[in-house]
């Protein structure tokens, strides 16, 4: 009985090791843009006029409308609308191309330091994307600093009309 008692415990704690380990690897892996693919149809009309209803939406309508024209660029029917609010810095709308209706980014203004993001992207390479979004999904990527604190790389999942954060990885410093 005792021998059989161990074997179970033994056999827990291997379950349990193994859960961890694909724990830590799960939070360890960055998202990729395939694993959050759009599955509906594409927009392939004409995208609507934008519908400027706020004072903020008013602020920015000629990045909005511009960006809108071009039609969709995001999770199969939205636009990002993405300006500069001064040097290193970006703000963004999100745009239906179906019905003009105007949703806020997961941030008012996305800074960027001289910093390393996901130990890859250094702020002063080439290779460096504040942003990165895709046609065919809902995954957003932003590089830098919301509202000029927190700098880290942060992937954000588009849901429906809004973002969801999936996950942050914190940036670190460049060598000097």
């Amino acid at each position: 009985m005792r021998s059989m008692m161990h074997t179970i415990s033994l056999r827990s704690m291997t379950l349990l090791a193994a859960l961890e380990v694909g724990l830590l690897s799960a939070q360890n892996t960055v998202p990729t843009f395939d694993q959050y693919r759009v599955t509906q149809p594409k927009f392939s009309g004409k995208p609507m006029q934008p519908v400027i209803k706020t004072a903020e939406d008013r602020r920015f309508r000629t990045m909005i409308r511009k960006a809108a024209a071009g039609g969709p660029n995001f999770a199969g029917h939205f636009t990002v609308a993405e300006w500069g609010c001064g040097a290193g810095c970006v703000s963004v709308a999100i745009i239906d191309a179906a019905t003009g209706s105007i949703y806020r980014g997961p941030f008012r203004i996305l800074s960027w330091e001289m910093r390393k993001y996901e130990g890859e992207y250094a702020a002063i390479d080439d290779k460096f994307r504040q942003l990165e979004y895709r046609l065919d999904s809902r995954l957003l990527v932003g590089r830098g600093c919301p509202e000029e604190a927190n700098c880290a790389s942060y992937f954000w999942e588009w849901a429906g009309s809004q973002f969801k954060l999936v996950r942050k990885i914190p940036s670190a410093l460049l060598p000097e």
